[in-house]
């Protein structure tokens, strides 16, 4: 199967973000989120790992109490049921979200 990342829709998700959904199967479930200048993503967690990859953009990932600067390219690593924030800065913020084992979010 190929899938061009333009060619999926994008909706908004259970937290308002504009989300595209690359895979969604019991074994990963990948996303991509976009936010605009200085959009976030309020403090929550998840029972699985969660793999951010950076398309576009820059802004603050939060994992527990570190704070780590992101930009393209840059991945960062969180650990099931560890708090995560996400903000990002004036020019907006396009990532990957990956998670291990998939998972579909209700709250």
């Amino acid at each position: 199967m190929k899938k061009r990342l333009n060619d999926i829709p994008t909706v908004l998700n259970i937290r308002g973000v504009q989300s595209k959904t690359i895979i969604d199967i019991d074994s990963i479930t990948m996303k991509n989120l976009i936010l605009g200048t200085n959009e976030s993503i309020p403090t929550h967690e998840v029972p699985v790992d969660v793999i951010f990859y950076i398309l576009d953009g820059s802004g603050k990932i939060t994992i527990s109490d570190n704070v780590y600067e992101v930009q393209k390219d840059d991945i960062i690593i969180c650990p099931p049921n560890i708090t995560m924030s996400i903000i990002a800065n004036q020019e907006g913020l396009s990532f990957l979200n990956i998670k291990t084992p998939g998972i579909t979010v209700t709250k």
